[in-house]
This record gives C-alpha cells, sequence and structure tokens, in this order.
C-alpha cells in the first residue's frame, strides 16, 4: 500500500466517526424542550395514550391478553384519555381567549388610527364643513343634521 491511500483512508475514518459524533457534540437543545407549549405536550400524551389503547386492541384481538384484564385495562385507559381530552380543551380555550383579546386591541388601534385620520381630514380638507360622528359622512357647514342617518351635528362656534 501507498501513503497516500493509508493517509486517505484515515481521513475517511476521522470524517466518518465526526459525522458518527455530531449529535453526542453538539449542545443539548433544551431551551426549544422547554418553550415547547403545554399543549403540544398534552397533544403528544393523547397520541401516546391513544396508540396503547389502539395496542391493547390488536392484543386483545390476537389473544395475547385474558378477556378478564381487557376490560379493565381498557377503561383505565379511556379515562386516563378523558381527562387527558378535558385539559386539552381548557388550554385551547384560554389561547383563544389570549388570542382574541389581542385581536379586539389590534382591531380598536386600527379604528382609533382611522378615526383620528378621518377627523384631520375634516378639518384640513373641508374647514367649512366636516363629518358627521355618527356614520362619517361628509357634511356643509350650514347642516344641522346629517342627510345619511339623521344624527343631531354639534353646532358651530363662531370664531
Amino acid at each position: 500500500m501507498t501513503t497516500g491511500s493509508i493517509l486517505l483512508g484515515v481521513a475517511l475514518l476521522i470524517l466518518i466517526a465526526l459525522f458518527l459524533a455530531r449529535p453526542f457534540l453538539e449542545r443539548p437543545v433544551g431551551d426549544e424542550r422547554r418553550r415547547s407549549s403545554s399543549y403540544q405536550a398534552l397533544a403528544a400524551r393523547k397520541e401516546a395514550l391513544l396508540e396503547q389503547i389502539r395496542e391493547l386492541d390488536f392484543d386483545q384481538e390476537t389473544g395475547k391478553i385474558p378477556n378478564e384484564l381487557y376490560p379493565l385495562q381498557r377503561a383505565q385507559l379511556v379515562s386516563q384519555a378523558a381527562a387527558l381530552l378535558q385539559q386539552l380543551d381548557e388550554v385551547a380555550t384560554t389561547a383563544q381567549l389570549h388570542l382574541a383579546a389581542d385581536a379586539d386591541e389590534q382591531i380598536e388601534a386600527a379604528v382609533a388610527r382611522l378615526r383620528t385620520q378621518t377627523s384631520a381630514a375634516a378639518t384640513s380638507s373641508n374647514g367649512s364643513g366636516g363629518y358627521c360622528p355618527q356614520c362619517g359622512r361628509p357634511t356643509d357647514a350650514d347642516d344641522k343634521f346629517c342627510a345619511a342617518c339623521g344624527h343631531k351635528l354639534p353646532a358651530k362656534q363662531a370664531v
């Protein structure tokens, strides 16, 4: 054998060893695991319980489990799954409430921005008139009521 082929073989072995040892050399991803939501953890537990129920049913069909033990074990697994589903519903409901509250806040902020833009545009573009505070339609300076909705307009004060 030549020296070049030996060095090439050693280099390949080192590369293979580094590739196989990579999971052990990297830092554990503990932060990402801790960040996983409780909903995801509960969903994973639910899937595991459902798989256990499926395996138990299969084992009973194939005769691996005595008929006396099957109903007890199945009832226990089903009750655990029901409790877990209730927890999942509670977590999902609280998450939806938080999302709905955030959406409501965003909508209110957008409406407030539009109202300030509308009122600023009304005073700048139509100094003699304005907009109805009820429906937002343009009004003339001498109007006392909105022509669209009938809302009483505020009286203009003379300067």
